[in-house]
């Protein structure tokens, strides 16, 4: 019964992230796994049967290896803020994008954008990079929407830097520090970056390879509905990360 509660649960919500038109490699995941519930669910017995030896044994054995390896990822990933938290003394946010829904941020995003609002109301003046070029579903480059979405929360043109050509998160980090280098910064700028909770590990890598060498974070909340497929993607994201050195 736990199995089918499971496999229920993430049925509903692969169908609400479909009809958000969230499609992307984590929905893919999703929907893996909720098949792969269900068929467990319906054939257990079978399935119990061949895992109790020879091949079977192995592939239970790998399969609860690698269960095992993803739960180290989220914790990575659920811990790793607390390693890089703002001082406060921090004067630069680059705020990455993630994506629009028609010419407005969308959920994930509105959500990066409230953290830092609320750093920049605590810390007035800072200055808000937004970085987040136009993908080919969107209307607009998402560091417009992001300047529209601030303007309108009250965040002075002046305290708005848009970098709006980047595609990921590598490029977020390496075309913000060619946009302060004309400002007269430099790499060595303490700054921070707001992104997804379960995105801070990766992009602070992403930093550091771009060249920053002070750098904190200021993670916003995914959301419950997108936080299953956020997680599953951002597990293949960090291995392609080590992956490429």
């Amino acid at each position: 019964m736990i199995i089918l509660i499971l496999a229920v649960l993430f049925l509903a919500d692969s169908i609400l992230l479909t009809l958000r038109g969230s499609v992307n490699l984590g929905l893919f995941l999703v929907w893996g796994l909720t098949g792969a519930l269900f068929l467990y669910f319906l054939f257990h017995r079978q399935i119990d049967a061949f895992c109790a030896h020879g091949v079977g044994a192995v592939l239970r054995a790998v399969f609860w290896c690698g269960f095992a390896f993803f739960v180290f990822l989220v914790a990575l990933m659920e811990l790793y803020p607390l390693r890089c938290a703002p001082t406060g003394e921090e004067r630069v946010v680059i705020v990455l994008g993630a994506g629009l829904r028609g010419e407005a941020p969308s959920g994930t995003l509105r959500r990066r954008l409230d953290a830092a609002l609320a750093y920049y109301r605590a810390h007035p003046g800072c200055l808000l990079v937004l970085s987040g070029g136009q993908g080919p579903d969107e209307a607009i480059p998402e560091a417009e929407a992001m300047a529209r979405y601030l303007s309108a929360a009250g965040v002075p043109q002046e305290d708005l830097l848009l970098e709006g050509r980047s595609t990921s998160t590598r490029e977020n980090f390496a075309f913000s520090l060619e946009l302060l280098r004309r400002r007269g910064l430099s790499a060595d700028t303490p700054i921070l970056f707001v992104t997804s909770r379960f995105h801070c590990y990766r992009a602070a890598g992403y930093a550091t390879r771009a060249g920053f060498s002070n750098v904190g974070a200021v993670p916003a909340f995914a959301g419950l509905v997108a936080l299953p497929a956020s997680l599953m993607r951002e597990a293949l994201g960090i291995c392609a990360y080590w992956a490429s050195g």
